[in-house]
């Protein structure tokens, strides 16, 4: 068994006013900063800026206006940006695009070359400036993990710098930074922490450690949910810690059919990535359910039955229950019906063959067909 997790993490409300205390720790003398812009009418954010400039006056902050994902290009021009201003380490404050986004620049600052040639999997790169990341959404799990997600616009694929020399050296998670995003972005982040919970739980690659951070991350963040009290803080905590499982579940395992899917139609129609995630997180579930597997009983905390088959069909029934209390959409909305749900299936399934080699049963064409049937 191998197991593995990098970065320091501190998660608490108010930790981001002592921002610049953590930094320290690090031996920082000239951050850069990169921050969200939408996050900036946001009071609590700019008592937390304000406070980091005013140690930190030499500082050198970039608001990121870029929106969705970003591109190769946005990083390489970013990256230009800072390399012109010398900072000795990256802070990244926002949600996962921008904290990928903090990744790439980190590590362009230490090797300069084209973007373009450090997609997939680089090997051989010098390591990067130190990075703290501070996530304004939870969910993602960005903040603690080595992949940086980038789109390749000349192919319209979403690639990404995959190298564990990306991992944040720290990472400080305030749900008081998360108060104010709209809601369905906190729906989407979350509903993409759950994606990873599952893949990761099914994954043919997990193990025993790996799936107890699975069902601990399933667990939190499906309960947050099901609560319907976003505005709590005490449920953007656990949001939090579900997001930090979920992701160190799939860091140690591999993911599966829905991030497949995920990465697809996200790319496709612009859709955000948890949210596109959610629309199949289900239909995957109980196609593998009616092909035999009855292991989800386990990331169900309530189960009343003795049975795993109807336990899981407890499962699934619950979340039919969440998925209309919190509105999570078919393909019908991007365009999508019986007349080319085919064509769909046949795209996703040559573009996504690893992720679809997860599965904890075989997962084909015919099985993606039956999937998308099911949302069109």
């Amino acid at each position: 068994m191998n197991f593995f997790l990098s970065t320091d993490l501190v998660i608490g409300v108010n930790e981001a006013l002592k921002l610049n205390e953590h930094i320290a720790q690090l031996a920082v003398k000239k951050p850069g900063i990169i921050y969200d812009a939408n996050v900036t009418g946001n009071l609590y954010f700019q008592d937390v800026l304000k406070n980091l400039t005013s140690v930190y006056s030499n500082s050198v902050v970039y608001c990121n206006e870029f929106g969705g994902e970003p591109t190769y290009t946005h990083l390489e021009n970013v990256a230009e940006f800072f390399r012109s201003n010398s900072p000795d380490a990256i802070v990244a404050i926002g949600g996962g695009s921008t904290l990928d986004l903090g990744k790439g620049v980190a590590l362009l600052m230490t090797n300069n070359v084209p973007a373009l040639s450090l997609k997939g999997f680089p090997a051989g790169v010098n390591d990067p400036l130190p990075l703290v990341t501070v996530p304004t959404l939870l969910g993602s799990g960005a903040e603690v993990s080595f992949n940086a997600v980038f789109i390749d616009e000349a192919e319209g694929r979403k690639l990404g710098i995959n190298s564990k020399k990306n991992f944040p050296k720290k990472a400080v998670i305030d749900p008081q930074l998360s108060m104010t995003a709209p809601l369905e972005s906190v729906i989407a982040s979350a509903m993409d922490s759950l994606v990873h919970c599952v893949d990761s739980f099914g994954s043919i690659k997990h193990t025993e450690l790996s799936r107890i951070f699975s069902v601990e991350g399933f667990q939190r963040t499906f309960y947050a949910l099901q609560q319907n009290q976003l505005d709590r803080a005490e449920s953007r905590l656990d949001l939090a810690i579900g997001s930090v499982c979920g992701t160190v579940a799939l860091m140690n395992s591999g993911d599966g059919p829905t991030n497949g899917f995920a990465y697809y139609l996200g790319v496709k129609h612009r859709v955000p990535h948890g949210l596109a995630g959610a629309i199949f997180l289900k239909e995957v579930m109980r196609y593998n359910h009616l092909q035999g597997y009855e292991k989800y009983a386990l990331l169900n905390p309530m189960r009343s039955s003795p049975s795993p088959r109807e336990a899981t069909e407890e499962l699934l029934e619950e979340m039919d229950d969440l998925y209309r209390l919190l509105k999570i959409p078919t393909l019908v909305p991007y365009g999508y019906g019986k007349g080319n749900a085919v064509e769909f299936a046949h795209n996703a399934s040559e573009a996504l063959k690893g992720s679809f080699s997860g599965n904890p049963v075989e997962f084909t064409e015919e099985s993606a067909r039956a999937v998308v049937f099911q949302l069109t």
